[in-house]
């Protein structure tokens, strides 16, 4: 038998799918904010804030994979 997780233990905005948009709103702004400090080229930091307000899902995550992630690790 397979215990569910209970609902109490989430909070209480992920138990809607409002809860996953503000998630993504608020990594998208962040993603932005991030590209817009730390490109030190204009160019580049134009192309990736392109990508990222044009695609904000595939190019969010695509930024955060290849340029923080890349950064940090």
């Amino acid at each position: 038998m397979v215990s569910e997780l209970p609902l109490a233990l989430l909070p209480s905005f992920l138990e809607s799918p409002r809860g996953l948009e503000v998630i993504g709103l608020l990594f998208w702004i962040w993603v932005i904010y991030e590209c817009a400090r730390r490109e030190p080229n204009g160019t580049e930091k134009v192309l990736w804030l392109i990508l990222v307000v044009c695609a904000p899902v595939i190019g969010s995550l695509i930024y955060f994979l290849l340029r923080i992630v890349k950064v940090r690790g």
